[in-house]
């Protein structure tokens, strides 16, 4: 187990209370199933029971995620889980102004299914970008995606005060479609996928606010990334809050 403690003077800008040491426990490979008892209390009730979850409670396992240690996005500063925290039930990604900086993808995929998380964020570094994603499997950490496949379906582009949301989908054959939403990122908001053979849906707060008749193939996996993009404006810190994330099955339900 890994243990470090964040000094406090660094985030009490960012919450309230102690942000304690990322845990991180390393268990035998396997691919990895449900992360503990997974409530079925998101913002689509119809969904059911996840079949994979992470509350982010204590700890976070290396059987359940793979905890990047790279170079950043497109080859600059570096990802480490030196950056990454657990404290009041919340997982914290933070960048530091030199660009270093923290991503983590699970080891379950799918191919089909329904992907939904809960982020906070707070003002700081435009040149931090948070995104959750899928990416096809064993892709984690790399830039450009081996099938052409990607589906940002929260990511915040170049906004020191956190107030657009974007979703992008990179379909095979370089296409991209994408959709925006003007809200206060600063507030909790839960932000899902969904990924069928009829298309891709995207859904803030349980709202539809993107859809495509284009789909992926590959199985996917859940990526949690605060990427550093150094040209853009407002240089310094940037900070995502991360409260769980939680994997259905795709059903008619």
């Amino acid at each position: 187990m890994i243990s470090r403690l964040l000094p406090r003077a660094l985030v009490r800008t960012v919450v309230l209370g102690t942000v304690a040491a990322l845990a991180v426990t390393s268990l035998p490979s396997a691919q990895a199933t449900a992360a503990g008892p997974c409530p079925a209390d998101g913002a689509h009730p119809n969904w059911g029971a996840p079949v994979w979850c992470e509350e982010f409670t204590d700890h976070v396992d290396t059987s359940d995620w793979e905890m990047y240690n790279s170079a950043g996005h497109a080859g600059n500063g570096r990802r480490t889980q030196d950056q990454a925290f657990i404290g009041g039930g919340s997982l914290f990604l933070w960048g530091r102004e030199n660009g270093d900086t923290a991503g983590m993808a699970t080891r379950f995929a799918q191919a089909r299914g329904r992907w939904e998380t809960r982020i906070r964020l707070y003002p700081g570094a435009g040149n931090y970008h948070p995104v959750a994603l899928l990416w096809p499997q064993n892709g984690g950490g790399n830039v450009a995606s081996a099938t052409g496949e990607e589906i940002d379906y929260f990511e915040v582009v170049n906004d020191p005060q956190r107030q657009r949301a974007n979703f992008f989908l990179h379909a095979p054959g370089g296409r991209q479609e994408q959709a925006h939403a003007n809200i206060d990122l600063t507030q909790w908001h839960t932000y899902g996928v969904e990924v069928s053979a009829d298309g891709i849906v995207g859904y803030l707060d349980g709202r539809e606010w993107f859809r495509s008749s284009r789909t992926t193939q590959s199985p996917m996996t859940a990526t949690l990334q605060l990427d550093w993009f150094p040209g853009d404006n407002s240089p310094g810190e940037g900070w995502m809050e991360v409260d769980w994330l939680r994997i259905y099955p795709l059903t008619t339900g």
